[in-house]
């Protein structure tokens, strides 16, 4: 027994020990203990958390579908998380014909809207000009109709904790991905590119889409006193992604690859803008974005 006492003893004197010892080896590691700058990063990542050596911040708008339907009567399903009932929908119908869309509240069979889109028309819907409290959390659906004829159709929804998460949506989703609940920056913006566009009747002007940021976003300003019709071609294989687009006096238009059908990207390479003003000169510019993903556009 009094050997086991004496043991007992010296493992502890051991432990109390390394205790004392453990301490002054981790000062040692560091030169300088700062409290002002450890002040600094707590109030810097106040409100973050990390993973590996990136910062996430809380996410304000969150991703709820993102389809792309050419069939019969299709459904969109999302989810809206308690605190995201601030809800855009883009939709463009590529079809030929007429486009009826419903938005119903599963949970509870409430409809929230119906609306049509005409052939080749594009619509965006902001739940707050008619619900400005947002929707209810749950599960929705979309459902697509034509009269009986093929949907055509590239749809995406966010959702947003408030009102102004949606409406300026575009702003902030650039240059992000979202992980979970969070958007993690950077995000990877290939480049941006843009230029003034003048000279004779017909005027060329080009761009590069690097490899692997294909998703590209391009809005094409008409400044002269008559229409001018643009044409885009990529130079390395000669397909025409723009053809002969008509762009009235003093207007502009935005082109999106993933709107006209391109949900894997443009291939890579230079491209050539053709502006062409009929009997007048050109007088016109150009900007525009590459993305790694569809997000990255809007």
């Amino acid at each position: 027994m009094k050997k086991k006492k004496i043991f007992f003893s010296s493992a502890l004197s051991i432990s109390l020990l390394g205790a004392v010892v453990v301490p002054s080896v981790i000062c040692a590691s560091s030169d300088v203990s700062d409290s002002a700058f450890t002040s600094s990063i707590a109030t810097k990542n106040a409100g973050k958390s990390t993973i590996s050596d990136q910062v996430i911040t809380p996410q304000k708008s969150r991703d709820v579908f993102d389809d792309i339907f050419d069939k019969k009567d299709p459904v969109s399903r999302f989810v809206l998380d308690p605190g995201y009932g601030h809800l855009e929908i883009f939709v463009k119908n590529r079809g030929g014909s007429t486009i009826t869309f419903s938005l119903v509240h599963t949970d509870s069979g409430k409809q929230y809207i119906v609306k049509t889109i005409g052939a080749h028309k594009k619509l965006f819907w902001d739940s707050v000009n008619s619900f400005s409290q947002g929707l209810r959390s749950g599960n929705y659906e979309i459902q697509w109709r034509a009269n009986g004829d093929i949907v055509h159709v590239t749809t995406w929804g966010v959702s947003g904790t408030d009102s102004a998460d949606t409406s300026t949506m575009a702003t902030q989703d650039a240059g992000k991905t979202t992980t979970g609940d969070h958007v993690i920056t950077p995000q990877k913006i290939g480049n941006t590119f843009g230029s003034k566009v003048q000279g004779g009747a017909t005027v060329q002007s080009a761009f590069e889409v690097p490899k692997a940021y294909g998703h590209v976003k391009v809005t094409l300003k008409n400044r002269s006193g008559y229409p001018v019709r643009v044409s885009l071609v990529h130079n390395d294989s000669g397909k025409e992604y723009i053809s002969g687009t008509r762009i009235a006096l003093g207007s502009s238009i935005t082109w999106r690859s993933t709107d006209e059908g391109y949900t894997d990207g443009l291939r890579s390479g230079s491209y050539t803008l053709q502006w062409r003003g009929g009997d007048y000169d050109v007088n016109a510019e150009f900007d525009g974005i590459c993305g790694s993903s569809s997000v990255d556009i809007r």
